[in-house]
């Protein structure tokens, strides 16, 4: 129970709730394995359960008309997803994949509500950090619809620097998940050769690097460049 404390204290939507508060959730969160490639659920089917990474990695992707995957993005050790449908009766927006042998604990939408329901000054808190979620999301749509390629290219690194990220000595940051410039494009919506044209002139310009296939970042400079644009 300690363990599993820890990692509830790790997610976003519970890092406010005191032992106290936090406690009738831990008793719904049931422990699920996922092997590599195993689907954890389907897009547009109905959700019954909300998840938290316990280890391994996830890719939650949606296929667009012609078909083509596009990653919406990676679900790592305390990440809760999906973020929608905690009070309305929807189905899962994408679909949600194990990347790799996988731990994670789901909780019953049901059982979470019913947690709400008798204690209401938890439901305040944790609406206040659901509107947090939303406001970040907003966030995205705008970068998508207002943003130049290359500034959503900067902005993905950024975000990826700062959810998947390990600060090195000198300054960077290692990425932790291996990503391919495929995956970057299919993150936000353009092509592999855009991606690749941006890449190679940050590697030249020493903002970016990568070593064995591991993406460094190094954020000062990548947010110099997006305030000077």
């Amino acid at each position: 129970m300690e363990e599993l404390k820890r990692l509830a204290k790790n997610v976003t939507l519970f890092k406010d709730l005191s032992d106290e508060e936090l406690e009738p959730f831990l008793t719904i969160m049931r422990r699920r394995e996922f092997p590599d490639k195993q689907i954890i659920f389907m897009h547009d089917t109905p959700i019954t359960d909300i998840y938290i990474v316990a280890s391994g990695k996830v890719k939650v992707f949606r296929n667009d008309l012609s078909g083509k995957e596009q990653i919406i993005c990676i679900k790592q050790l305390g990440d809760l997803f999906p973020n929608v449908g905690f009070f309305r009766k929807e189905n899962y927006p994408a679909y949600a994949q194990a990347m790799e042998d996988t731990v994670m604990y789901a909780i019953s939408l049901q059982e979470f509500e019913e947690v709400l329901l008798l204690n209401p000054h938890t439901s305040i808190k944790l609406f206040r950090l659901l509107g947090d979620l939303i406001i970040d999301s907003q966030q995205r749509l705008e970068e998508m619809a207002l943003r130049s390629t290359n500034d959503r290219i900067l902005l993905l690194l950024l975000r990826l620097s700062e959810s998947h990220g390990t600060r090195q000595p000198d300054g960077w940051l290692k990425l932790n998940t291996k990503f391919t410039n495929s995956d970057l494009a299919n993150m936000i919506g353009t092509t592999r050769e855009s991606v690749n044209r941006m890449i190679s002139r940050l590697r030249k310009e020493d903002k970016v690097k990568i070593v064995e296939g591991n993406y460094y970042i190094y954020p000062d400079k990548i947010q110099n460049e997006i305030a000077e644009a």
